[in-house]
C-alpha cells in the first residue's frame, strides 16, 4: 500500500501503534504502583512503629517511589497537555508517599512506639486516601474493574 518512500509514513504507523500500547497497559501499571507503595507505606509504619525501623530500610521505602516516579513521567510524556484524572491523582499520591517517607525517616529517630503511631496516623491515611482516589480514577477511566 505503501511503497518504498512511505518510510515517513511507516514510522509514524509505528509510532502511534507504541503509544497505544502503553495507554492499554497503563491502568494495570498504575494499579499495580499503587498497590506497592499502600503496602510499602503500611510495612514502613509497622516496623518504625515497632521500633525495627533503621536508616537501612529507607530504600526499600524509596525505591518504589522512584519507580512510581518513572511511570508518571513517561505517563505524562505521552498524555500530552490534558493527562487524564487518574495521573493528576497519581501524581497526588506520590506526593503524600513522599511525605510519609519524610515522616518515617524523622519519627523513627525522634518518638516513642505509641507516639510514633500517633504521629504517623495522619500521613499513612492521607496515602491511603490517595491510593483510593487513584483506584477510583482508573475505574471511571474504565481502566481497571
Amino acid at each position: 500500500m505503501v511503497g518504498p518512500r512511505g518510510t515517513s509514513v511507516k514510522a509514524a504507523l509505528v509510532l502511534a501503534l507504541l503509544a497505544g500500547c502503553f495507554w492499554r497497559s497503563y491502568g494495570r501499571l498504575a494499579a499495580t504502583h499503587v498497590d506497592v507503595l499502600l503496602g510499602t507505606a503500611r510495612k514502613g509504619v509497622d516496623l518504625v512503629v515497632n521500633g525495627r525501623f533503621t536508616a537501612e530500610s529507607m530504600p526499600e521505602l524509596t525505591y518504589p517511589l522512584e519507580r512510581a516516579r518513572a511511570f508518571a513521567e513517561g505517563a505524562h510524556a505521552r498524555a500530552g497537555a490534558t493527562p487524564p484524572e487518574s495521573l493528576t491523582a497519581f501524581d497526588a499520591l506520590l506526593g503524600r508517599y513522599q511525605a510519609l517517607v519524610d515522616a518515617l525517616d524523622r519519627v523513627r529517630r525522634a518518638e516513642q512506639p505509641d507516639a510514633a503511631r500517633h504521629a504517623l496516623e495522619a500521613p499513612l491515611a492521607a496515602v491511603e486516601a490517595a491510593g483510593t482516589a487513584v483506584q477510583a480514577s482508573l475505574r471511571r477511566e474504565g481502566r481497571i474493574r
